[in-house]
């Protein structure tokens, strides 16, 4: 007959339920032991950054205030608004509140990452322009709102010299009418206004002048795909560090972001936000 101690430390799931859902108690015992070892709370969020996810990263942050925070993120991006509500509550009661970049952190995710005292980079790491997406739940994606605003000036010129092209442009941009045109004007209007109110989230405040460079620089890059390493983030004045990938840290942060690229691939239609007693999945959705 099995000891009493051995089956008090029997999971309390059913089996079958244990067995099915076992990747996301492997992940969540990772967490804990980088939490043990590096004596910080771990909160990992995957997926766009969007209104949708103010509750449950709300309900996964809500016990881990006692200690620093490292935030491990991967995304392409999404809603600046909702990135400055996740910054406000990593910040809340807390001094001490990193972000860790395993891999691609873009766009509102770049955006979130400025409210931390530090972002934690290696080789892998990878942060991105500043420019706003606008989601089109027809094509299921999100298009930078620049490339918006490009493509009707452009339509526009070409229209009034040809107006012929009139009825195959409205059949190919359907969905990119007046409205959408202006919430994109509006978009990239407002990120220029939430980078310092995220930037000022900070413990440590950047100078004005300090502020204004950053935003121009993240702003004004060519295309929404542009890669910003440690080197370049370093170069823009980001309070980034460096970590070795070959360091035992680092091959703990790597280890555990390759779960959830197996089991998810890339971070656009789901999302997943996970801690050490939180684990949550869910469908993204488009607005």
């Amino acid at each position: 007959m099995a000891s009493k101690s051995a089956l008090s430390e029997a999971p309390t799931q059913s089996a079958f339920f244990r067995a099915l859902e076992s990747s996301r108690y492997e992940r969540r015992e990772k967490i804990r032991n980088y939490e043990k070892n590096t004596g910080r709370s771990l909160i990992v969020f995957w997926g766009p950054i969007e209104t949708h996810v103010i509750t449950p990263f709300a309900d996964a942050i809500h016990d881990v205030h006692d200690r620093p925070l490292d935030l491990m993120l991967t995304s392409y991006g999404g809603d600046s608004e909702a990135a400055l509500r996740l910054a406000t509550m990593c910040h809340a009661e807390r001094e001490d509140f990193r972000v860790v970049v395993p891999d691609t952190a873009a766009s509102a995710a770049t955006i979130l990452a400025l409210a931390a005292e530090s972002i934690l980079m290696s080789s892998t790491s990878a942060l991105g322009p500043i420019d706003p997406q606008i989601g089109f739940p027809t094509r299921q994606q999100y298009v930078p709102a620049k490339d918006i605003v490009s493509i009707v000036e452009d339509v526009e010129l070409k229209v009034k010299k040809y107006p012929q092209l009139l009825e195959l442009y409205a059949y190919y941009l359907g969905d990119i009418d007046a409205v959408v045109y202006h919430k994109a004007l509006s978009a990239i209007k407002r990120t220029r206004e939430v980078v310092p109110e995220i930037l000022d989230l900070r413990q440590t405040p950047f100078p004005p002048e300090e502020v204004d460079k950053i935003v121009d620089s993240l702003h004004d890059q060519p295309m929404h795909s542009v890669t910003i390493g440690y080197t370049k983030a370093k170069e823009l004045g980001l309070p980034v560090e460096y970590m070795d990938s070959r360091s035992e840290q680092w091959d703990h942060i790597w280890r555990l972001h390759t779960e959830y690229v197996a089991k998810h691939g890339q971070p656009l239609h789901i999302n997943v936000i996970e801690g050490h007693r939180v684990s949550l999945t869910f469908a993204s959705t488009f607005e």
